[in-house]
């Protein structure tokens, strides 16, 4: 949990661009982990990142709705044995 404690210590919840998010999420999470948990292509979420491409309201609310189906699938996660 070490690991995770500066997102957690984190005041910023909400970001203005994919940049801002990737690197408050970095080194965990990078820009083509996020496009496979949101189902997009690493193309499209690199042009998103490197502020190339605009991104719509639509798939502002996709990314939301997938980091947050994420994380509750993560939280599920359980390592036996300890």
């Amino acid at each position: 949990m070490e690991a995770f404690q500066h997102l957690l210590a984190m005041e910023q919840r909400e970001f203005s661009t994919i940049g801002e998010l990737l690197e408050a999420l970095s080194p965990y999470i990078s820009a083509r982990a996020l496009a496979r948990i949101c189902d997009m292509s690493e193309s499209q979420m690199l042009q998103y990142k490197g502020g190339f491409k605009k991104i719509s309201p639509k798939n502002i609310a996709r990314i939301n709705e997938k980091l947050r189906t994420f994380a509750a699938e993560l939280s599920e996660f359980t390592l036996l044995g300890a």
